[in-house]
């Protein structure tokens, strides 16, 4: 230990004697982990961010469509689904909600891409939805201001609508929205509540829709099925999803008279579906992000073999006293295999400290969370030391060969 101590404040000095060649030299292993870092907590922010904004469904929730994209690289598949599966009508709802009873609630939703006005102001490309009333309670949308749609407002085919919070700041500025008429086509809406906001997913506005009850969207549309009806199920607390799931696969494929041998012709999404499919899309980012990234590591440790061999070089005369002084070949290998694990460590460090003030900086400008993993860290400055280890190799060993008599000689 005591010849760690002092092989350690050996390099120390050393590193200390030339401080700007000492940051040229760690200038590769700062920029390889501080790169490596970033991609890394950008990486975790996108695992967080799928959890927390794009699965919305919930527990025990998941949706049933024409089709859906289950898997990465199923893009064709999902293509050919959406052109051969029928439509889901409200029939299929109908007999789901008899059917399913391992379901707590059964709603559905409808929609498009409309404009919407309110006296001079015109907001385009908002999603108009229609929905059921228990469709509050299957998504994660809230009630900020007012109500939210009935079932009475259904059953009636009520002129009511639910806004979202980026809609309702759009055309009523200053203004309380509620009992206000907004104009849809050539119909209006009475605004009988306001959504809490949800802000963006992928820069795309959560809040940028109104809903319609069902029926009133069916009476002003004039659709009663359509590629983009779906039906959302939410299983009882006391029963797996899975179980609901199979439930209203039996009902489906026999309301479709499937025979056993043929697949379904629906899909159903969950929100693990979705987490495995977009997890899959940044895995492979990640596989091919890290190994080039890594590349800079590589680099950083070739300039520090390459720095160490010039060491070697100019401080031949010391090697050669240390050795007539009783210093052994392990004490020089130590000696110089520590100032390259420290060289490389101390750039590893700079590097995370770098990432790390970097990322709070994006973080306040980009929607993606920003998440440093835990293991960064301790990789970062691992692998660094590591990197200077294995490249100081040949240098430290290069050192400790050297002939103390021809040593001494050297000017």
């Amino acid at each position: 230990m005591h010849k760690f101590i002092e092989a350690a404040a050996i390099a120390l000095s050393s590193i200390m004697a030339h401080k700007l060649r000492s940051f040229l030299t760690l200038l590769g292993v700062i920029i390889g982990v501080a790169v490596v870092t970033a991609v890394a907590t950008v990486i975790e922010g996108a695992n967080v961010y799928i959890k927390e904004k794009v699965a919305t469904l919930g527990s025990g929730v998941f949706s049933l469509q024409k089709a859906s994209i289950t898997s990465f690289g199923d893009f064709q598949k999902f293509l050919d689904a959406y052109r051969k599966n029928p439509d889901l009508t409200l029939d299929d709802l109908t007999a789901l909600r008899e059917s399913v009873t391992f379901a707590d609630q059964i709603g559905a939703q409808d929609g498009g891409s409309k404009s919407v006005s309110y006296g001079n102001i015109s907001l385009d490309n908002v999603g108009v939805q229609g929905v059921t009333s228990n469709t509050l309670l299957i998504s994660n949308i809230e009630v900020e201001q007012g109500r939210y749609i009935n079932d009475y407002d259904d059953d009636t085919r009520r002129d009511v609508a639910f806004v979202g919070a980026e809609v309702a700041d759009g055309l009523f500025p200053q203004l309380d929205p509620i009992g206000k008429e907004i104009k849809i086509g050539g119909d209006l809406y009475t605004v009988i509540g306001v959504a809490k906001k949800l802000g963006s997913v992928l820069g795309q506005s959560q809040d940028n829709f109104v809903q319609l009850p069902l029926m009133t969207f069916f009476k002003a549309f004039g659709k009663r099925s359509s590629p983009t009806f779906r039906i959302i199920i939410r299983a009882r607390t006391d029963v797996l999803a899975e179980k609901v799931q199979d439930q209203v696969r039996i009902v489906m494929r026999t309301r479709h008279k499937l025979d056993y041998n043929k697949p379904d012709d629906f899909s159903i999404a969950t929100d693990e579906a979705t987490e495995q499919l977009l997890g899959s899309i940044v895995s492979v980012v990640a596989a091919v992000a890290f190994p080039v990234v890594g590349i800079s590591l590589v680099i950083g440790g070739i300039v520090i073999m390459n720095i160490m061999l010039a060491s070697v070089t100019e401080r031949t005369r010391e090697i050669g006293i240390r050795k007539s002084l009783g210093a052994t070949r392990r004490d020089i290998l130590m000696q110089f295999l520590v100032e390259s694990a420290m060289m490389s460590g101390l750039g590893g460090l700079i590097g995370l400290l770098l990432a790390v003030a970097s990322m709070a900086i994006m973080k306040q400008f980009v929607p993606v969370p920003v998440a440093i993993p835990l293991w960064a860290p301790v990789v970062a400055i691992g692998v660094s030391t590591l990197v200077g280890i294995f490249f100081g190799m040949y240098p430290a060993n290069r050192a400790a060969r050297l002939d103390p008599i021809n040593a001494l000689r050297a000017e």
